[in-house]
């Protein structure tokens, strides 16, 4: 994870949240999985693995240009995060929004470490 935190719920129990940073799915592949979990009855679908060679240009030239992922409705984990809304912004722009937050260390964090990995693989 990128962060751990406690969160209370009770004078006697508390949530352990683990921030991370997820990869989006090809628009194929999510296509494929959306429809596996349909015929199966199933809300989700664990992806494959990618294969271990790919590059995060490759795996980026996966996606058309302008592809926003998909975001799938009621798998929050409570009744506030099925309120959550979506939205693709620049880094900076997110970081801004979400002001001196744990969410935006996660967002600045998770943007380092893609950085970071195009870095290595230049």
């Amino acid at each position: 994870p990128v962060w751990t935190q406690f969160a209370p719920v009770s004078r006697a129990g508390q949530y352990i949240l683990f921030w991370y940073v997820a990869e989006t799915l090809p628009p194929d592949l999510e296509a494929f999985l959306l429809a596996r979990a349909a015929e199966q009855g199933m809300a989700y679908q664990v992806p494959p693995r990618y294969p271990v060679g790919l590059t995060l240009a490759e795996r980026i030239a996966m996606e058309p240009e302008g592809y926003t992922p998909v975001r799938h409705a009621g798998t929050g984990v409570d009744e506030e995060e099925a309120l959550y809304e979506a939205y693709l912004l620049p880094v900076d722009e997110a970081v801004g929004k979400l002001g001196r937050s744990i969410m935006a260390d996660v967002v600045r964090r998770g943007w380092d470490g893609i950085c970071a990995r195009r870095d290595m693989e230049d």
